[in-house]
């Protein structure tokens, strides 16, 4: 059986937000796994081919991975705002990936800025079973 692939749009501080949730390719869920991307003003989408990797890669552990497009990208409605609004984005995609899937242990994944983004959400104290930073920037612009 193939795996499910939804394309879905969540409700997002500053609009909705353009998302991708994929189930893994063998069974059920054993846990829950939220991507985020690259610098939204450089380019960064949640269709990066590092992302994609990631959520690859988590899918193939068994986890439910959401990607999401911050503010501004793509379909997602609003604009940049300076890694403030993006980390609210990403409290909010996080939210919706718990309330469906609430009893899954999660895992915050990010690629550069995304990096970034997730540490910040993970240094809350949320409660994230790891926190998986990928070409981490040392210096933010």
């Amino acid at each position: 059986m193939p795996r499910k692939i939804e394309s879905l749009f969540l409700d997002g501080p500053a609009g909705r937000l353009e998302a991708l949730l994929e189930e893994p390719e063998h069974g059920e869920p054993l846990e829950a796994a939220l991507v985020c991307h690259p610098h939204p003003q450089h380019g960064g989408t949640m269709n990066n081919k590092v992302v994609y990797r990631v959520a690859r890669g988590l899918r193939s552990t068994g986890a439910v991975v959401l990607r999401f497009n911050y503010r501004g990208v793509n379909l997602s409605e609003g604009e940049y705002a300076h890694g403030e609004g993006e980390l609210e984005d990403a409290r909010a995609a996080l939210a919706y990936l718990r309330g469906r899937y609430p009893n899954l242990p999660f895992t915050l994944a990010g690629f550069s800025f995304g990096s970034r983004i997730v540490l910040r959400l993970g240094c809350e104290g949320i409660g994230a079973r790891r926190v998986i930073a990928v070409g981490f920037p040392t210096a933010y612009r």
